[in-house]
C-alpha cells in the first residue's frame, strides 16, 4: 500500500499560480491520499469548490472532506433570495478503498489576541483495506502556539486510546421487529442488513503537524528515544514512518520550503508526517519526499507499506 500526505496550500504554488492539475498529478497512484488546506468559496481562489475539483481530477478515488473552518460566504439577491455558500477550509482524504465510516474531529483551540488562529481538525476514515479495516486520519495541527498544539496532540492520543472503547459507527445488535407490528418496518432497519462494523487493528495519522522532530509535540506522539534501540514504541503511541524507513539515510526529509518573500524561520523544515500505530512500524518498506512537486509551499510525503 502506498500512502501520501500533501499540504496543498489551497493549490497555490510558489509561482503564484493556482493549478489543481499539478496537485492531482503529484499524488496520483497512491492508494490513500491525505490532503490539507483544501478550501471552498474563498475569494483568493475564485470561489472554487476545491474538494469537488480535486475529486473530479481523481475519479478512481472515494473521498471525504472536513470543513474544520466554516464561515458564512452567502449573498442575497435583489429579489431577496439567499445564495447559501460557506467559506470552508480543512483536510481531505481520498482512497482507492471504500470509506466504511467517517468521523470529523474539531481539535482544541485557544483564542489568540495578536497572531492569527483558526479552527483546525482531523478527518477520520475507516477504509475497507485488503487486509481488513484500517483507520486513517488526514489532519492539520495549529501553527498558532505550542500550547494549543500540545492540547491537540493530547486529543489525538485520547482518540487513539479510546477507539476500541468507542467502537464503530454503530455497535450492539440492531433491533428486530415483527414486520406485522409496524406499518413502516423498513424505516426501523438501522443496520440495513449489515453486520456490526469490525474494529480496525491499525491506525495511521497523516498530515501537516506543524512540529519538528524531537520537539515536545513529536515526543508526546512517538515516545522518548530509547538508548538501546532508538525506537521505544508503546501500543498507545505512534511510530514515525521516516525513522523506520530503510532508505532515508542522509536525507533530512524536509517537506516545507519557505517561498518568497521569505517566511520565518527561512529554512526548510520537516512538518509533514505519516505516523503509524505500533503494529505497523515494521511494515515501512520505504519513505520519500517528492522534491519535484511545484503545487504548494509543502512537498508530498510518500510512504510504502509492505504486508503485515
Amino acid at each position: 500500500m502506498k500512502l501520501v500526505t500533501y499540504n496543498i496550500r489551497y493549490a497555490l504554488g510558489p509561482d503564484g499560480v493556482y493549478d489543481y492539475g499539478r496537485i492531482a498529478d503529484a499524488v496520483r497512484g497512491a492508494d490513500v491520499i491525505a490532503l490539507q488546506e483544501v478550501e471552498r468559496n474563498w475569494r483568493r481562489s475564485s470561489m472554487a469548490d476545491q474538494p469537488a475539483l480535486l475529486a473530479k481530477l481523481l475519479p478512481e478515488y472515494h473521498w471525504a472532506f472536513f470543513p474544520a473552518f466554516d464561515m458564512d460566504a452567502s449573498s442575497t439577491g435583489a429579489d431577496g433570495r439567499v445564495v447559501n455558500r460557506r467559506r470552508q477550509f480543512g483536510p481531505m482524504l481520498l482512497s482507492k478503498h471504500r470509506l466504511l465510516e467517517i468521523r470529523r474531529h474539531p481539535l482544541p483551540k485557544i483564542a489568540t489576541a495578536r497572531s492569527f488562529g483558526m479552527e483546525t481538525g482531523a478527518l477520520e476514515c475507516v477504509l475497507d483495506a485488503p487486509d481488513g479495516p484500517l483507520r486513517v486520519y488526514s489532519l492539520h495541527l495549529t501553527s498558532a502556539s505550542r500550547r494549543e498544539k500540545l492540547l491537540q496532540v493530547q486529543h489525538l492520543i485520547s482518540l487513539h486510546q479510546g477507539a476500541h472503547a468507542r467502537g464503530g459507527a454503530w455497535t450492539g445488535k440492531a433491533p428486530v421487529h415483527d414486520p406485522g407490528e409496524l406499518a413502516n418496518f423498513h424505516a426501523m432497519d438501522w443496520a440495513q442488513g449489515e453486520e456490526q462494523p469490525a474494529l480496525p487493528r491499525h491506525t495511521i495519522l497523516m498530515g501537516d503537524f506543524n512540529m519538528v522532530p524531537g520537539g515536545p509535540e513529536y515526543l508526546a506522539l512517538t515516545g522518548e528515544p530509547d538508548l538501546a534501540t532508538g525506537h521505544n514504541l508503546h501500543w498507545d503511541s505512534f511510530a514515525d514512518s521516516w525513522t523506520h524507513a530503510k532508505d532515508c539515510a542522509g536525507d533530512e526529509g524536509h517537506t516545507w520550503l519557505p517561498d518568497p518573500p521569505d517566511r520565518a524561520p527561512g529554512e526548510p523544515l520537516r512538518l509533514d508526517y505519516c505516523l503509524l500505530s505500533a503494529g505497523l512500524a515494521d511494515c515501512v518498506a520505504r519513505a520519500w519526499v517528492d522534491k519535484e512537486a511545484e503545487g504548494s509551499d509543502h512537498l508530498p510525503y510518500w510512504v510504502e507499506l509492505s504486508g503485515n
